[in-house]
């Protein structure tokens, strides 16, 4: 080689030198890179650390979020009357004099009297009657024990009696006479019917056109006049069963009817105005 060539490698490797140390200073204009594989690639190094991430210092952990356990209250003790010993002043009332509503005491069942009549009262079930009159003593258990009756009834206006009277049972009922001649036609179906008695001696007791079926009969006398000359009274009844007897009955007259001790003791109820009655009742 000769000299005149290793001159030119000796200028060219001080012109590199040059260079290299103008390209470690970091240039105004970066150059622009293209292609696909042109763009700088560089390698982060992390270092992990024992110290907790500062952003999770200072929040509150689950054991904040924990209630203190409440201390139960000290047992109460139980309240208790406190005894008094005084006088007794009578029941408290208002200033107006009328007893307190809490204080009111409690009193059996009071029988309001028939209509609205205060008269007429007392203790259901009990035989004492509040009325002027009492009933008899015959008729004085069924008159207390039903409020209905009584309201029907109203008072006894009579003490009521003994007497004597003419009674016959019938298929449906029972017709009774009584000495004021008076005819009571009792129907089964609770119907009542009070007729006069104009039967009298010489006319006939009863009438051949009227034939009764076997083991029946047709009534005679007043009983027969007043079944055969009202329809409605033997077409509720019927046929009377047996004779006509007398009987040892009793009669006790009300405001608004009769009580009546019949056939076989029976006691009736007799309500006039409303042509009704009702029985047998009990004694």
């Amino acid at each position: 080689m000769g000299r005149g060539r290793w001159l030119v490698l000796l200028v060219l490797a001080v012109l590199i030198a040059g260079c290299a140390d103008e390209s470690s200073q970091a240039p105004d204009d970066p150059p622009i890179l293209v292609g696909f594989d042109s763009l700088p690639k560089q390698v982060a190094t992390v270092a992990m650390t024992p110290t907790p991430s500062p952003v999770l210092v200072g929040l509150p952990s689950a054991a904040d979020f924990q209630q203190p356990t409440a201390t139960p209250a000290p047992p109460q003790p139980t309240p208790t009357l406190t005894p008094y010993v005084g006088i007794f002043l009578g029941r408290p009332t208002s200033e107006s004099g009328e007893a307190l509503a809490d204080d009111i005491p409690t009193i059996a069942p009071f029988v309001v009297g028939p209509m609205g009549n205060s008269s007429v009262g007392g203790l259901i079930g009990d035989a004492t009657i509040d009325c002027p009159i009492q009933p008899a003593p015959v008729f004085a258990p069924a008159f207390a024990a039903d409020p209905a009756l009584q309201e029907r009834l109203g008072c006894p206006v009579t003490a009521g009696a003994g007497e004597q009277m003419a009674a016959q049972p019938f298929e449906r009922g029972t017709l009774y006479w009584r000495q004021n001649r008076q005819i009571y036609a009792l129907a089964s179906s609770g119907q009542f019917w009070m007729v006069p008695d104009t039967w009298n001696e010489g006319m006939p007791p009863d009438d051949p056109a009227f034939s009764a079926p076997a083991g029946l009969v047709q009534p005679i006398r007043g009983f027969g006049l007043v079944w055969r000359t009202n329809q409605v009274i033997r077409e509720a009844v019927g046929w009377g069963t047996m004779g006509e007897t007398l009987i040892s009955g009793f009669w006790q007259d009300f405001e608004r009817g009769a009580m009546l001790q019949g056939l076989n003791g029976q006691v009736v109820a007799i309500f006039t105005a409303e042509g009704q009655h009702s029985g047998p009742l009990a004694r």
